[in-house]
């Protein structure tokens, strides 16, 4: 018998509301999640969507952007009349990002609050489908035809199976539903356990959120554990060298080093060596010749690619300057590691002329090694 799911309440897709606007109490700032995010197993890498994983009040916001949710196996439907979240959880129809959403600055997000919204988990029950009730037998003749007889049988055979919905109410522990433009956003909570939508989560500060849909897996076993060990290590030599850095914050540089070193191919423990030695970590450094930032960047040099003083100044953008900047030196030599720290150090046209000093080179170089011992020799490992 030919069975047909339907959902009388919820379309197959995330919804776009124009009027999402008119509901929205205030702005806030979401700020860009720079850590893993593991589903299921697969790193999904947030500096390509286009609406990323944000941070707002330390919870980390999921975005129910249309693949998001056939990823994660969520359709949603928002009922502005009734401010009401309907959530259905059904089994992911994809396994990672495609082309089509690799699109991100890695900015911060502007986002706007939906306040008092009631948010309802609705789990699909296929075992339990409504059958058609059976025709009883007929205990005398009677004056239907063979043709009456052939269309309810048809008509039977086609019936509508509706399958079974159990509901429940999700507590966000007063934690408000967000949106971005016109994709709404879901704090990690709303996902969790029997409360929410079934799914299981594992934070881990030094690696990132782990999210498991299957109910036989745990989001625990997809951890990776040795490159936790290795970013803990990181974090622990750079509080060494500078002791302003709480755990947190330093967890927050490192991250931004290993983004940094990923979009522009180069070792991360190259630009934490360079950082060490330019400016022990201090965002703030200027050095005697002009030079700013953690990445100690001349403003001459910065205003080439359309940087001012300020910008060079914060860290995150004078860590991704210095990747790009080296990484094309680096390049420019043919992966020749002196040369390029000396360009970097000295300028190309030292390097080119052949009147350039590989003292500069030889100190990251040696630092490098460093790191690499430390890590070693304090059990973190190099996060193989």
């Amino acid at each position: 018998m030919a069975k047909k799911l339907i959902s009388v309440w919820l379309s197959l897709t995330v919804l776009i509301f124009s009027s999402i606007s008119i509901y929205a109490e205030e702005n806030v700032q979401g700020d860009f999640f720079t850590k893993n995010i593991v589903i299921n197993g697969e790193t999904i890498d947030n500096n390509e969507l286009q609406y990323p994983f944000i941070l707002y009040k330390d919870t980390t916001y999921v975005p129910l952007t249309p693949e998001m949710s056939e990823i994660m196996g969520i359709k949603a439907e928002m009922d502005f009349e009734s401010r009401t979240l309907k959530l259905l959880k059904m089994e992911p129809t994809l396994i990672n990002i495609t082309e089509q959403w690799k699109k991100n600055e890695r900015k911060d997000i502007q986002a706007q609050v939906l306040n008092e919204v009631h948010v309802l988990a609705y789990e699909l029950d296929q075992s339990d489908i409504i059958e058609p009730e059976p025709n009883e037998p007929a205990d005398v003749e009677t004056d239907i035809d063979h043709e009456d007889q052939a269309m309810q049988k048809t008509l039977n055979e086609d019936m509508i199976q509706i399958p079974q919905l159990s509901v429940r109410e999700v507590d966000l522990n007063e934690m408000p539903i967000l949106t971005v433009d016109s994709t709404l956003y879901l704090p990690i909570r709303a996902l969790i356990g029997e409360n929410g939508l079934g799914c299981d989560v594992y934070f881990d500060s030094y690696t990132g959120v782990y999210i498991s849909t299957k109910t036989d897996i745990p989001a625990e076993s997809y951890w990776m554990e040795a490159e936790s060990k290795y970013n803990q290590g990181l974090v622990s030599y750079i509080q060494k060298y500078n002791g302003k850095y709480t755990v947190n914050k330093a967890q927050e540089l490192v991250f931004m080093f290993k983004n940094a070193a990923d979009t522009y191919n180069i070792d991360e423990k190259i630009l934490i060596a360079i950082a060490h030695k330019e400016s022990t970590f201090n965002s703030n450094a200027r050095g005697r010749g002009g030079s700013l930032g953690l990445m100690q960047v001349m403003p001459s040099t910065g205003a080439r690619y359309g940087l001012g003083e300020q910008q060079l100044l914060d860290a995150e953008t004078s860590i991704n300057f210095g990747a790009m900047y080296l990484s094309e030196r680096i390049a420019a030599y043919d992966g020749n590691l002196t040369k390029g720290f000396s360009a970097y150090n000295q300028g190309s046209v030292a390097v080119n002329r052949g009147t350039y000093s590989s003292r500069y080179a030889n100190r990251v170089i040696g630092t490098i090694n460093s790191i690499d011992s430390y890590l070693t020799s304090n059990g973190y490992g190099l996060g193989n």
